[in-house]
């Protein structure tokens, strides 16, 4: 017998309808006797404005037979538009009208609504809709001894199933329900819309912008992994009908201005980055519209008006540059050299309208893409516009690295005169002349971008800081860096750069023009700029001496004409200190360029050749001489022995590094003239302990702070001099004070370096030793912070 479901006994999810519903009669194909003389229909379902209007339907035998109504449905959430039906709803309809097999899913009547229908579906079908679930699906008159129609079969059972039911898979993001549709379906979708925009383009002007996001989201994906690597398309697949829904939509579009509208909105970067891509992509091939046309149709509609727009210029810009960034990855011949003379004239018309953005960056985006269309050396003109644009976003806002790096590179290789080819690096390095003369006050990020463009361009690099972040690429990559000329432009000023690094009062001022916010590194920025300018200048002076032996003599002449061991005067103590204090700060550059670059320089820097040591020596002899008498002169003199130290460790460290593999001629030279050094300083050193107790402790404490550094950096050095530097430390004391003896026994008791057989042992420690270079950067920084704030008030 054919189970019946009582009235009386459903409930709202009572476990008797759902085992009725997916194991009753629907299952096993029986019907009741009232219904086996029919075919299942499908009922027409019309959303109402009222939640309480009845649904009406024609029964199996015609006859009208009216629903119970139903106080807690809601058949649709959409409103419909037709209001003429305020009443109920009839169907007029027959069975034949109706019946899948012959009208399909239409009949004659009214055409069923999808979005009433699926809204049915998920809310309409509940178990405490009806008595029973025959009335949902548009069966006879229903009792609690009969048993409803089967559903419609375009109707799956899983669709009836809804709630606690169902399991819906959601955007993670949004929440929205996730669903698939078949190429074919993706297809057809795409082509509806490209009928309605045809046909309807002033309706669908309000829905553009979802519609090209849309569709170019779906032209810019592919079926297969091969499709990725190939430019192939499969005809008839949603890719290619997207492709030509872009083409049709903007050539339809186009007198309409439709490339303003899409270049003045404000998209997502991601977004950005695909519509654009998938526009390029559509137009490579359009012979009507090519990639060209949407960028000289906006730039001639701006160039037409006097003055550009300026609430939304950054938006425009940073678009344009997108859309030129995507042509030219898909081949760099989509644009055409006729847009240079266009965008010649709407860059000046940038220039009067840009003190009212805060961000530059894509006007440097825009820029380094201008640069890279075919035919901008034909156009030179266009190079005024650029070199103003660029110094004032040099002066004015932050920029990124790799777009100036890029516009110096651009501009140096298409253009054949060197006029042309070093203006943008010879606007860069005045800036930084500029700048580092404190004649103008430039961002502080940017003042280090700069020092950055001129030492990478030299073959060097800052590394990774906490100004400014990652400033290079992977050092492996160092051969590949631009050519930006920056370097040689930068030669003419190198006195200038020395200067910057000799004087003592750099740092404060440094520290006094900042302008943007660097937080805790403004005590660190004016270092970093300092060792990145010496790094230069090591690089230099060390060409210099592989060409003609001369730049040692031309830049620092004093090195080689040593102070006479007379009485001297503050004044030339002062000299000798700051000879010092230039000589550790390119010891200091160079050192640096070994750690970051090693291996992969192109030249070994070694600015100071090993032959200088003895003059070294004797600048440090007149600091160790003449310290008990001048250092109570004033806080710069007293540093003087800071700066005695550094020297000595700086110069210990750099030869060492240069002295190549052990076993070698080169090693055993540089080993008898740091012998030979240290023979020459220790009596000084043995001099100024000797003169009284207060000197002797302050001098203990810097001999101390240089054995452990020579520790730290594994100087073979300390291995041989231990033993004779020790008793030093005891010329006062029988016993050393708790603090400076543990120090001394964790320089005793440490390891020895690596074996002398082995083969470049200081590669080891270059990690090591980039680390205590930080540090030491850190703390001449400071020093010298500290002698300038006092030499204002002590007259030398």
């Amino acid at each position: 017998t054919t189970p019946s479901k009582k009235h009386e006994d459903s409930q709202p999810g009572s476990i008797l309808e759902r085992v009725w519903q997916a194991f009753g009669g629907w299952a096993n194909g029986s019907k009741s006797s009232n219904q086996s003389s029919s075919d299942c229909e499908l009922v027409e379902v019309v959303a109402h404005k009222d939640a309480n209007k009845s649904l009406k339907r024609k029964s199996i035998d015609g006859q009208r037979v009216p629903m119970e109504k139903q106080d807690q449905v809601n058949t649709s959430t959409e409103e419909t538009s037709d209001t003429s039906n305020s009443g109920t709803t009839t169907n007029n309809s027959g069975p034949e009208d109706t019946c899948i097999g012959k009208g399909g899913l239409h009949g004659k009547g009214k055409p069923v609504s999808v979005e009433s229908e699926r809204e049915v579906l998920k809310d309409g079908y509940r178990w405490s809709d009806s008595d029973n679930i025959a009335s949902l699906c548009g069966g006879g008159v229903t009792n609690s001894n009969s048993q409803g129609p089967p559903p419609p079969p375009s109707i799956k059972q899983s669709a009836l199933r809804v709630g606690e039911d169902c399991m819906l898979y959601r955007c993670m993001e949004c929440g929205e329900v996730l669903e698939e549709f078949s190429n074919d379906d993706l297809g057809l979708c795409i082509i509806i819309l490209s009928t309605f925009v045809y046909r309807q383009p002033g309706l669908a002007a309000p829905l553009l912008p979802r519609m090209l996001k849309t569709v170019a989201r779906v032209s810019g994906s592919e079926i297969f992994s091969w499709q990725f690597e190939s430019s192939v398309h499969l005809p008839g697949s949603a890719t290619s009908i997207g492709r030509q829904f872009l083409r049709c939509v903007l050539h339809q579009l186009a007198p309409n201005q439709i490339f303003n509208q899409i270049f003045f909105t404000s998209i997502e970067e991601y977004q950005r980055v695909q519509l654009f891509k998938t526009l390029a992509q559509a137009l490579m091939d359009f012979n009507e519209l090519n990639p060209s046309a949407p960028i000289q149709l906006l730039l001639e509609n701006q160039n037409s008006k006097k003055v550009l727009p300026t609430e939304n210029l950054a938006h425009l810009l940073g678009n344009v540059a997108s859309y030129m960034e995507c042509v030219g990855q898909d081949g760099g011949g989509g644009l055409s050299s006729s847009l240079v003379p266009l965008f010649d004239t709407f860059l000046r018309k940038v220039l009067l309208c840009i003190n009212v953005m805060v961000d530059l960056n894509p006007v440097l985006r825009l820029l380094v893409a201008v640069l890279k269309i075919p035919g901008v050396p034909l156009h030179k003109s266009v190079l005024d516009p650029i070199s103003k644009l660029v110094s004032y976003s040099i002066q004015n806002s932050v920029m990124k690295y790799e777009y100036l790096s890029d516009l110096c590179h651009l501009c140096n290789r298409i253009f054949s005169r060197e006029r042309d080819k070093l203006l943008l690096p010879r606007l860069v390095v005045y800036e930084l002349v500029q700048a580092l003369k404190f004649k103008t006050s430039i961002p502080d990020t940017n003042l280090v971008l700069l020092v950055q463009l001129v030492v990478q361009d030299s073959g060097g690099t800052l590394g990774n800081n906490t100004v400014v972040g990652d400033l290079t690429k992977d050092i492996q990559d160092f051969h590949n860096f631009p050519n930006t000329c920056a370097a040689e432009c930068m030669r003419s000023h190198l006195h200038d750069a020395l200067e910057f690094i000799a004087d003592v009062h750099t740092l404060t001022k440094v520290k006094s023009n900042c302008r943007s916010s660097v937080g805790l590194n403004e005590d660190t920025m004016g270092g970093l700029v300092k060792a990145g300018i010496s790094q230069y200048l090591a690089l230099e002076i060390t060409r210099g001496n592989s060409r003609d032996n001369r730049a040692i003599t031309k830049y620092l002449p004093w090195l080689n004409n040593p102070p006479t061991t007379v009485q001297q005067g503050p004044r030339e103590f002062i000299e000798c200190v700051s000879h010092i204090r230039l000589l550790s700060w390119l010891l200091l550059g160079a050192l640096t360029h070994t750690c970051l670059i090693g291996s992969s320089a192109s030249i070994v820097c070694q600015p100071i050749p090993p032959e200088a040591s003895c003059h070294i020596a004797d600048h440090i002899q007149v600091i160790l001489a003449g310290f008990a008498e001048q250092s109570k002169t004033s806080v710069l003199h007293m540093s003087s022995l800071f700066h005695a130290f550094i020297l000595c460790q700086l110069w210990t460290v750099y030869l060492e590094q240069g002295a190549g593999s052990p076993g070698g001629d080169s090693y055993s030279s540089i080993s008898a003239i740091l012998t030979d050094f240290w023979a020459k300083v220790t009596p000084g050193i043995l001099q100024l302990v000797s003169h009284s107790k207060v000197l002797s402790e302050m001098v203990n404490l810097h001999f101390l702070s240089l054995m452990e550094a020579l520790h730290e950096c594994r100087s073979t050095v300390l291995t041989k001099l231990l033993p004779l530097w020790a008793p030093v430390l005891y010329t006062h004391h029988t016993k050393l004070p708790g603090q400076l003896a543990v120090r001394l026994q964790a320089c005793q008791n440490a390891a020895p370096p690596t074996d002398p057989e082995t083969p470049s042992p200081s590669t080891t420690s270059l990690p090591n030793l980039l680390r205590w270079l930080h540090r030491l950067q850190f703390k001449m920084g400071q020093i010298e912070l500290q002698s300038s704030a006092a030499t204002q008030f002590y007259s030398v």
